[in-house]
């Protein structure tokens, strides 16, 4: 992997990284990222990757101080702390407070019982017009990095061993969001 994964305060190692991801079954995709701008007219600004991690119980019901899902939501969150320290391209996209959370049963995973972290993508500096970079790109880049690190996109069990082809060169992607900028 040509971009160097920044694992400072997260996981002590790339292997503890990808260990988290196989035993939380971590999905991913994304949504486009809606604002209203001051003709009240909805634009899209930018993008919100979703990320999910199971829990042990497909059928979990999470309740009270459930400490699954607290570590559940600490393991997602140390992976985006990775994506921020290692992609500089985010860091404009970055929230003061963590991402938001919720639990899911979702019937693209077989109703599994999961929590869902979502982190926006877009540009702060130029919240609500149309950004100056290739977001797409940027966006690339990081589904990129979470399928090399064996996230899967979608689902878990349709892609068993499904990783990021050859030719998917994550640093391609982000040198070509570079040149948006």
């Amino acid at each position: 992997m040509a971009i160097p994964l920044n694992l400072t305060d997260a996981f002590a190692s790339e292997r503890d990284l990808r260990n988290m991801i196989a035993a939380r079954k971590v999905c991913f995709d994304h949504d486009p990222f809606y604002v209203k701008n001051g003709s009240n007219q909805i634009v899209q600004i930018g993008f919100q990757l979703n990320l999910y991690a199971a829990f042990q119980d497909p059928k979990h019901l999470p309740s009270g101080e459930d400490t699954e899902l607290r570590d559940l939501i600490g393991d997602l969150r140390r992976l985006c702390r990775v994506f921020f320290q290692s992609l500089d391209l985010l860091k404009p996209c970055q929230y003061p407070e963590p991402p938001m959370h919720r639990i899911m049963y979702s019937p693209e995973r077989r109703y599994r019982a999961e929590v869902s972290l979502q982190v926006p993508i877009f540009d702060r500096g130029h919240y609500g017009a149309k950004p100056d970079r290739s977001l797409e790109e940027l966006l690339a880049t990081a589904e990129c990095l979470l399928r090399q690190l064996g996230a899967r996109r979608g689902t878990w069990e349709d892609q068993r061993g499904a990783n990021a082809q050859p030719e998917d060169r994550c640093e391609d992607h982000a040198r070509a969001a570079m040149g948006g900028l």
